[in-house]
């Protein structure tokens, strides 16, 4: 009877999906759905829907519509797996709703009792004190910065941190000094960035050149990359609230006598008014970018409004992740932050996490009943 309720669902789903897809002329058959799955998925997937190694994703109960729009991504090119690329590239639309079908029939897995899993559900960034200290002495102590003409750290979106510093130590962006930053591992950068940006500012006093309130309405020009009051939704973008004003004026000038590049149309500025967007930007509440020792719960909350909504009406073609493979996981989220998978939403949202935030919000997933 079980059975039979499950099939029900899945037939309910994908007619949902045939209709949405213009596929209604297809009939839906659940055994041929079947025997396609075991000539040529359960080696990888397993019949039950469960990856046979860690990093295969587990299908079983997700949404029809989700599966369907996922082998077509990985035949469109969307995905970049060159297996399901040649397997999808050689199946009709029939058999794609038809495996999709047998997999969202399938019963809910029971989550994963690997006891690699961390399930405390929580990260520090302490140890990122340890790599920030050879910064301190120039940027201040927890990336305050306190010396004319120097910027602040604290606060700064933890992405544009690890880009900026992955390219002192390339070379890519010259500065004097860059050397003490040699043979810091990725996992020491991420850390120390993930440092700093868990950390805010105390307020700034205005600076004795430049009108910040001048200064706020040039900002309005500003404000589409930076925020409000300088403070960026996008986490390759810097943040300018609380900023060294001296460091700013230089910066912004940089930019302007094209000494420094950028994707964004800036717009052009005189003397007067930088210092009057230094003045303003440099006085603004800084807070901290990343909450620090952020449990698994935590940053999963924002991610459940879609995946995994409170309502229970979570939308037919986004995954659910309770009890989904860790390893896969892990894996689609910097698929995701690299711009290996196509979604732009997934990359802003992931951009934002260190592997260590990653595998934190990885171990909760995994370890939650669907």
């Amino acid at each position: 009877m079980k059975n039979i309720l499950y099939g029900v669902v899945a037939l309910m789903a994908l007619t949902a999906c045939a209709k949405e897809s213009d596929h209604s002329e297809l009939t839906i058959d659940l055994v041929a759905g079947e025997a396609i799955a075991r000539a040529q998925c359960a080696e990888c997937h397993g019949m039950d829907g469960r990856g046979k190694t860690a990093e295969v994703p587990y299908l079983a109960s997700q949404t029809a519509q989700y599966l369907v729009e996922a082998m077509h991504a990985y035949r469109d090119g969307g995905r970049l797996h060159a297996a399901l690329q040649d397997m999808t590239s050689g199946m009709s639309e029939a058999d794609i709703i038809n495996i999709s079908g047998y997999y969202a029939s399938l019963p809910p897995l029971e989550p994963s009792s690997d006891p690699q899993i961390n399930r405390s559900g929580e990260t520090s960034y302490a140890d990122g004190a340890t790599v920030a200290a050879i910064c301190e002495d120039c940027h201040g102590e927890k990336g305050i910065s306190e010396k004319e003409g120097i910027p602040s750290l604290a606060g700064q979106q933890p992405a544009y941190l690890i880009v900026s510093t992955t390219e002192y130590i390339n070379g890519s962006r010259g500065h004097e000094g860059q050397e003490m930053l040699e043979g810091l591992e990725q996992v020491d950068i991420e850390k120390m960035a993930m440092y700093f940006a868990s950390h805010p500012a105390p307020l700034r006093e205005a600076p004795a050149f430049g009108d910040p309130v001048a200064g706020k309405a040039a900002a309005m020009n500003c404000k589409k990359c930076h925020g409000a009051r300088g403070i960026s939704d996008d986490p390759m973008v810097p943040n300018l609230a609380g900023q060294e004003p001296v460091y700013l004026v230089s910066a912004i000038k940089a930019y302007r006598n094209h000494e420094r590049s950028s994707d964004a149309d800036m717009p052009e500025k005189t003397d007067t008014q930088i210092e009057n967007l230094a003045a303003y930007y440099s006085i603004q509440k800084t807070e901290a970018s990343v909450k620090d020792n952020p449990s698994g719960k935590e940053m999963a909350a924002k991610c459940d409004r879609c995946h995994n909504p409170s309502s229970g009406k979570r939308k037919l073609n986004i995954p659910s992740l309770k009890g989904q493979s860790h390893d896969y996981l892990v894996k689609a989220m910097k698929e995701y932050r690299r711009e290996d998978r196509d979604n732009s939403m997934m990359h802003k949202m992931s951009s934002r996490y260190s592997d260590e935030m990653i595998n934190v919000l990885a171990d909760y997933y995994a370890s939650q009943s669907n």
